[in-house]
């Protein structure tokens, strides 16, 4: 690893950072899904729909050039619309969108502080809304103790952010699943990604919490992570169809990976 690289836990001065790199990332998989050779059938089926019953309601005369080409050129905007605004609502939800990209409210800053209170930083209206609502605050402990057992690393170069990875750990199952998988465009293919999941593989590994799983869920078109996951021993476990591609779970076991690592 180069003397320019650190690899270090996410924390308030990279978070920042860190979230543009997701976003940049999410944006990279939206055209990928705008696939108009797909689409270019489901646009003329939306479009010529829509032409047909603003004329209809209207009751255009097909005489009447100006009307008629104003209704369709107007219908032909609506439909790119509608089917680019599904689009990009299908990629904000599917492509490596919540399970790879777009987690970190999961993950806390590992340079705050734990949760300690003292008589100073509570007021008055805190004690009574603590008071009225234990429940809700018996969750929000529970909810901010599972975030202090997730884990994520950020991978820097000069301090900026260049990959990161995460793992949502269910305490219940034994089992991590692993998001926010991330590399900068231009730092691809130099073994960042490979360098990101062996550490974070070996963190799971030297636990405390028992980890006995470990899966990830990724889109049919990245085909070069799932060739990386199938190289370190991970196994297909599902595959869902959706409508701009396929959902696929990958998982393996901490003693299979422990034996793959030995090899």
């Amino acid at each position: 690893m180069s003397s320019s690289l650190k690899l270090q836990s996410l924390n308030s001065k990279n978070r920042p950072g860190v979230a543009q790199l997701l976003f940049d990332t999410h944006m990279r998989s939206v055209p990928g899904t705008f696939n108009l050779l797909k689409l270019r059938p489901v646009a003329l089926i939306l479009w010529t729909a829509i032409a047909t019953a603003i004329l209809k309601f209207r009751k255009t005369s097909l005489q009447d050039y100006h009307e008629v080409l104003t209704v369709l050129a107007g219908s032909v905007l609506v439909a790119h619309g509608v089917l680019f605004m599904s689009i990009l609502y299908d990629a904000s939800t599917q492509a490596p969108g919540p399970d790879v990209v777009g987690k970190l409210e999961l993950f806390v800053d590992q340079d705050q502080p734990t949760s300690k209170t003292t008589s100073s930083d509570v007021n008055v209206r805190e004690v009574k809304k603590r008071s009225t609502e234990s429940s809700t605050s018996s969750s929000s402990s529970s909810s901010s103790s599972s975030s202090r057992d997730n884990k994520f690393l950020v991978l820097e170069k000069d301090g900026e952010p260049i990959g990161c990875i995460g793992a949502v750990i269910d305490r219940s199952r034994g089992e991590a699943r692993l998001v926010s998988w991330a590399i900068k465009e231009k730092h691809q293919r130099h073994g960042s990604g490979t360098l990101l999941l062996k550490v974070m593989m070996d963190e799971l590994k030297e636990s405390d919490i028992k980890i006995q799983n470990v899966r990830v869920f990724l889109q049919g078109s990245q085909v070069p992570a799932l060739r990386l996951y199938h190289k370190f021993g991970f196994k297909q476990i599902d595959r869902t169809p959706e409508w701009l591609g396929e959902r696929v779970v990958l998982e393996i076991s901490l003693k299979d990976w422990v034996k793959n690592s030995a090899k």
